[in-house]
């Protein structure tokens, strides 16, 4: 049997897919839609990314923001050091003085704090009248001296300094018995609680002119009372201790009568000159013991330099 080789069969017609029939894309339109891509991502970059303007307005409110809040601070900062606190301070000018307060500091710190909460311009700084309320408050409390209300800077309390007048002597006047501040001003009635334990140490002085004494006003002038006080301490140095002194009437005289002794020494009060008249006193009274011999009246040490007895 011969074998022949098959003969290749002529393909004939076909029929062609729509796929085949796709024309090859050429470079130019692979170029134009990649430009047309670009276009439109350019176009979504663009709408997200803000314009120069709306940059520039939106810096502007947040710098206005910036400067709201930093203003807002500023004004409660302000307002806040400003703010005066209704609850004083009381300091004592001096601190050794503190027994020579009639009243406890608490008695002031609430006249004080009733001050300041009387009116409502008292609550801040700036209309806060210091002098109204310090000048109330040396009247309400004769037995002080001076009294001075400061403002801090920062802290909110307000300070009222406090100097206490100490009472020298106590005045026998003809509608009552009154304690004596150095400065020569009424500053309590001898009856007063708050003399509890002070009046037995201050010297009495009798005045006989029928004065009449009105509190937080002048009874006697402040070189009466320091000449007093002078004579008291010179003759309390050499153990004379003057028990009562009287002022005669019509007379610039102080009558000064000493403890355990039958006579009484009379001292010019217009020599302003109490250190020398109470020398004058115990040079003399000290050469009359050497020679025995006791006054049995008084002693009188008025002219400058010489001294009488009787």
């Amino acid at each position: 049997m011969r074998l022949r080789r098959k003969r290749p069969q002529p393909l004939g017609r076909q029929k062609l897919r729509g796929d085949d029939l796709a024309p090859t894309p050429s470079a130019f339109a692979y170029r134009a839609r990649r430009s047309k891509e670009a276009r439109v991502v350019g176009r979504q970059v663009q709408a997200d990314t803000p314009r120069p303007d709306q940059v520039r307005t939106t810096n502007i409110w947040l710098q206005r923001f910036g400067l709201i809040i930093l203003l807002i601070a500023g004004v409660a900062s302000l307002i806040n050091v400003l703010t005066l606190s209704s609850a004083a301070k009381i300091i004592l000018l001096n601190d050794n003085s503190s027994q020579a307060l009639l009243r406890p500091l608490s008695v002031y710190q609430r006249a004080a704090d009733q001050q300041l909460a009387d009116s409502i311009w008292n609550r801040n700084k700036i209309t806060v009248d210091t002098g109204r309320i310090s000048q109330q408050l040396l009247h309400q409390f004769p037995e002080l001296s001076s009294v001075s209300m400061t403002v801090p800077l920062l802290a909110h309390r307000p300070l009222v300094y406090v100097e206490p007048a100490r009472p020298a002597l106590i005045l026998i006047a003809g509608n009552g018995s009154f304690a004596i501040g150095d400065n020569g001003q009424a500053l309590l009635a001898a009856t007063n609680p708050a003399l509890v334990g002070q009046t037995s140490t201050l010297p009495v002085v009798d005045d006989q002119s029928g004065l009449n004494v009105q509190l937080n006003r002048r009874a006697l002038s402040a070189d009466t009372v320091s000449f007093i006080q002078t004579v008291v301490a010179q003759l309390a140095a050499k153990q004379f201790v003057a028990s009562t002194m009287t002022l005669p009437v019509g007379a610039s005289e102080l009558d000064v009568h000493l403890s355990g002794q039958p006579y009484f020494v009379k001292f010019n009060l217009e020599s302003n000159n109490p250190t020398g008249e109470a020398g004058t006193f115990l040079a003399t009274i000290t050469q009359l013991r050497r020679q025995n011999i006791t006054p049995g009246q008084y002693v009188d040490v008025r002219v400058d330099g010489r001294a009488y007895y009787k």
